[in-house]
């Protein structure tokens, strides 16, 4: 008998147990993030052949389908997102303006964007005409002017998905302070992201917030670091670093995802999260980036089509214009000496007559195939409008210059006229081991002309030592040059050739 009540009373718990789980999980509420990042004005589908050699990627009217299509699966559950730096980068974005990609964000009802570095590339003027044509609003809860925040700019939004109070907070690179040109954000405050976070949590928390999500363009290294130095933070939502986070990953307890960059992946996280706590008891934990293909079977949304063609007619006659030839791939390498920076550099020595020129690798934005090359692919090459500023710098200036470059930590400096040698086995400071000028040793104290542009020209990229220059005469738009040097010596074969030479 006294082992039939046992058995009876465990039975009971168990009934209460499974009870509970149940009710735990049946009140559950579904969330859908949908999330986007570093779009960078890509509208129009390209190859990307790491991808497929055949099919296209990316493209506003294929992404725009995605997310409809994803939105309808849930609704009423559904929030879409932008981690920043949405409009800068090809000729199709970047003549207008943005103006296109605004009106597509409209149209895909966006429900908030993170104000990333390349925003402020156009200056804070064209960034709040951004804002005033948006139908959604910019984030950024750690840049302050005047000692409050951007003008029109908010630090986070609280919205309701079934019943569900949700924070999304935003953050932006402090690092914009030296990779925009200076007197675009000279009356600007960037304030570390950890600084000022837990204080916005603790605010929206008071506000009823249940779930916290940070729309961050720290960069993917930033926000794991972020998520280790913050507590309640449910969700990063990330950019700037253009990392293709295919499973999300976790850090104590925060989930961080990051969807690529140019509009090729849709980033999809799903939520499964308990209204009472707030607490996610499910979500994505593999493939949540969905890869956008443009192929001739795949569908497209028509009325995002339409806003570009009407945006890519009016382009279509002067950008694919041939002003060039490659006998090679032109390839980026941000870190080491790559062909196509020494050809770029090679066409601002010979616009200026200068003895030395230098390239950011951050400015060199895409790689282009070999073959005729259009002028769309310069624009997106090369988007940003820089200028030549041509200077004397002393020996010293430029050794400044190199140590700088040989840290690394905006990339190498692309050359023409020179030739380094760095030892990265070294302190910083002391890697430079070896310059020459033409067929002659650096001379510390000799003094040099020196052509770059007008970002590196301001100290961009915390090369500081380019705003000692003296003499300075500004010369033609960088791509300018570089489309009168392609039209004089194409075809054009250019190569690695040890201009920078670097010992690991």
């Amino acid at each position: 008998m006294r082992y039939l009540k046992k058995t009876l009373l465990l039975l009971l718990i168990l009934f209460l147990l499974i009870s509970l789980s149940f009710s735990q999980t049946s009140n559950l509420i579904d969330i859908k993030i949908l999330h986007i990042n570093d779009f960078h004005g890509r509208l129009l589908p390209y190859i990307v052949k790491s991808i497929s050699e055949k099919i296209p990627v990316g493209g506003g009217a294929y992404l725009a389908y995605m997310i409809n299509e994803e939105r309808a699966k849930n609704p009423e559950g559904t929030i879409l997102l932008s981690a920043g730096d949405m409009f800068q980068g090809t000729p199709i974005s970047n003549i207008f303006k943005g103006e296109p990609v605004i009106k597509i964000m409209n149209y895909l009802k966006f429900d908030a964007m993170t104000i990333g570095n390349h925003e402020f590339d156009w200056g804070q003027d064209t960034l709040q005409q951004w804002i005033k044509s948006s139908n959604f609003p910019f984030l950024a809860g750690n840049i302050l002017k005047d000692e409050t925040y951007l003008p029109n700019v908010k630090p986070y939004i609280i919205i309701e998905r079934k019943g569900l109070k949700i924070a999304i907070i935003g953050l932006t690179t402090t690092e914009t302070a030296y990779i925009v040109k200076p007197d675009y954000v000279k009356d600007l405050t960037f304030i570390e992201p950890e600084k000022v976070l837990p204080n916005l949590i603790r605010e929206v928390k008071n506000q009823g917030a249940n779930l916290i999500i940070v729309l961050s363009h720290l960069g993917y290294a930033a926000d794991k670091a972020l998520a280790e130095k913050v507590p309640g933070i449910d969700v990063i939502v990330g950019g700037h670093s253009h990392t293709v986070v295919t499973d999300p990953l976790i850090v104590r307890g925060t989930i961080i995802v990051q969807a690529g960059y140019n509009g090729i992946y849709l980033g999809v996280l799903d939520l499964k999260v308990q209204p009472e706590t707030g607490l996610i008891l499910g979500f994505t934990k593999e493939k949540e980036l969905k890869t956008v293909f443009a192929g001739p079977e795949d569908k497209y949304d028509p009325n995002v089509a339409e806003i570009i063609d009407k945006y890519n007619a009016q382009l279509k006659e002067e950008f694919s214009k041939i002003v060039g030839e490659t006998l090679v791939d032109l390839v980026r390498n941000y870190n080491e000496e790559s062909n196509v920076g020494n050809v770029i550099c090679d066409a601002m020595l010979e616009a200026s007559n200068a003895q030395i020129a230098f390239q950011n690798s951050g400015g060199i934005r895409t790689d282009i195939p070999k073959g005729k090359i259009t002028m769309e692919q310069v624009y997106t090459l090369l988007p940003f409008d820089n200028v030549l500023v041509i200077m004397d710098l002393t020996g010293k200036d430029i050794l400044d210059l190199l140590e700088q470059s040989a840290t690394l930590e905006k990339g190498i400096l692309q050359t023409s006229g020179i030739r380094v040698k760095y030892n990265m086995t070294r302190p910083i400071g002391s890697r430079v081991i070896e310059v020459f000028v033409g067929n002659e040793p650096l001379d510390l104290n000799k003094v040099y002309r020196v052509v770059t542009n007008d970002f590196l020209a301001a100290g961009g990229d915390k090369f500081t030592a380019f705003t000692r220059g003296k003499n300075i005469i500004y010369g033609d738009m960088l791509r300018d040059v570089f489309v009168e040097y392609l039209k004089k010596h194409s075809p054009i074969n250019p190569k690695v050739e040890g201009r920078s030479i670097i010992i690991k």
